[in-house]
């Protein structure tokens, strides 16, 4: 089936049933499923054909579904494009990926026009949030134009229906292509391993540009039926009025979230009785966050959550298995084929350290035009994706992050690769050269530093950078701190230790704090 059926059979079963509720507004399952078929008919007659892309560039909303539905059903590849990012950023994404639509919020409006004026690709573009404000129609005027039956495009399970991004070796992130089968099965499999089912209303908070946000949880929250609240912009204050207001049940956060709800000001258990389930992945969770979280909210359970872009849900630690395996990150979630092998391939026993692999009918297509990453991902050509994680698993399955073989970064849930911050710095005159890497944060899990060596005779400051990095990457990206060296060392053949670089970084921390 396609990813456009999921919200076709919710509404037949439940027509009038509220899809989404919230900021005065509730749209029923019907609604919303002539919405999307509205949206589908939008981009047919702007010229889109089954396989060309179309960019999405929004926070959290209604109107996100819509066109993630809308255009699955007309066969299309959602190119998922975070608000947060810098111009910059967003041009070589729309470069790189050529949608012949671009949908995005009113805050992009003025950048996406200039950027649509200078391509060859993009027939249209729309605005969210510009209805009523004169001159071309907006989002909701844009879909009232158009007719409300199924669009009738034959969609086969194996057609390419998204793209989220991640980071590659080379610096530029890299698109994670997705059919409309695999995230078929990690929706039934979230619905499944989390427990959702149409009773629960549900949060909507994380990103859903982010591929755990939509394709992941959203979406199997329409496959169970639930009742949604979807929330703009993450505030911990404001998500705890909603689940007083709307009564929500079940909702998927990243670690960082649920360490907010907690030390909050306007925490209350009374006002959270509703919340029976939270899960949580997008990065590691700290240790003790979940003694902490039941301790806190005793009615409520917490299930640990691992998975990337390139496949969905890998790992589940259910609330029961918490306080016997402390740190792990669960089994093999249902229906996934899992291993943690050597560097040949070969399966090591329980209790040594490995890559995690994995396969399965989750697993994403490829990477957009980059056939070099695609054979790195799947390095055997046997339908193993090699994850980049190195773990253990025990003689019963659970499985224990210890480190990455690739360098990434994880903060606040939102994968970060140094590469593309140090290529930004490197491009300054004014700069000899650079590292960035990651190192353990309280809060949001992992912080960048940056090591930078002034060029001969020039003049920068931290502040200088600081702006710099904020103009050109999204802001999550810049680093925390940015520390000026007479040199980086480095390896005979020039590679930069970094593993040593953060090791070196954390002794001196604590030396300074008199730890």
């Amino acid at each position: 089936m396609g990813l456009g059926e999921i919200l076709k059979l919710a509404a037949q079963r439940a027509p009038q049933k509220p899809a989404v509720v919230g900021d005065g507004l509730s749209v029923t399952f019907a609604e919303y499923d002539r919405l999307a078929n509205r949206f589908a008919h939008f981009l047919i007659s702007n010229g889109v054909r089954k396989g060309d892309r179309v960019a999405c560039i929004l926070f959290n909303g209604i109107e996100y579904g819509i066109v993630h539905f809308g255009n699955a059903r007309a066969g299309s590849v959602l190119v998922h494009i975070s608000p947060m990012y810098a111009v910059p950023e967003i041009v070589r994404i729309i470069e790189r990926t050529r949608p012949r639509v671009v949908v995005t919020d009113k805050m992009h409006a003025e950048a996406i026009a200039g950027i649509a004026g200078g391509s060859d690709s993009v027939a249209a573009v729309v605005v969210v949030g510009d209805d009523g404000d004169g001159g071309e129609p907006g989002f909701q005027g844009t879909l009232a134009e158009q007719p409300e039956g199924e669009p009738g495009v034959e969609i086969d399970p194996s057609d390419p229906v998204a793209m989220t991004f991640t980071g590659g070796t080379t610096g530029e992130p890299k698109g994670a292509v997705v059919s409309h089968a695999a995230r078929q099965v990690s929706a039934w499999t979230t619905a499944l391993e989390h427990r959702v089912t149409g009773a629960d209303v549900a949060g909507v908070v994380t990103p859903m540009f982010h591929a755990v946000g939509l394709m992941i949880w959203y979406q199997a929250t329409v496959l169970a039926g639930c009742t949604s609240v979807i929330i703009r912009r993450w505030n911990a204050g404001e998500f705890i009025a909603q689940v007083e207001r709307h009564g929500i049940s079940s909702v998927f956060l990243v670690p960082v979230q649920m360490r907010d709800i907690l030390d909050s000001p306007d925490f209350d258990p009374r006002r959270l009785a509703s919340l029976l389930n939270v899960g949580v992945g997008g990065a590691p969770t700290p240790a003790g966050l979940i003694a902490e979280c039941r301790s806190a909210l005793p009615h409520c359970d917490y299930t640990d959550h691992y998975g990337q872009s390139e496949t969905g849900p890998l790992t589940i630690l259910k609330p029961w298995q918490a306080e016997a395996h402390p740190g792990s990150i669960g089994q093999a979630a249902a229906g996934v084929d899992l291993r943690i092998v050597d560097d040949d391939g070969t399966p090591v026993a329980a209790g040594e350290v490995g890559e995690l692999i994995a396969r399965g009918p989750f697993m994403m297509e490829g990477y957009f035009e980059d056939s070099a990453e695609t054979e790195r991902y799947f390095r055997k050509g046997d339908g193993w994706g090699w994850s980049g994680d190195l773990a253990v698993m025990d003689e019963n399955g659970f499985v224990t992050l210890v480190g990455r073989s690739k360098e990434m970064i994880i903060s606040g849930g939102i994968n970060i690769y140094p590469r593309e911050v140090e290529q930004v710095l490197e491009a300054r005159p004014d700069i000899a050269d650079c590292v960035v890497f990651g190192v353990p944060d309280e809060r949001w899990g992992e912080a960048l530093i940056a090591y930078v060596v002034r060029a001969p005779g020039m003049e920068v400051s931290e502040e200088d950078l600081g702006e710099y990095c904020t103009e050109q990457l999204a802001r999550y990206k810049r680093p925390r701190e940015i520390t000026f060296v007479e040199s980086i060392p480095k390896t005979p053949s020039g590679k930069v230790q970094k593993p040593l670089l953060r090791e070196a970084y954390q002794e001196d921390r604590h030396r300074a704090v008199g730890t």
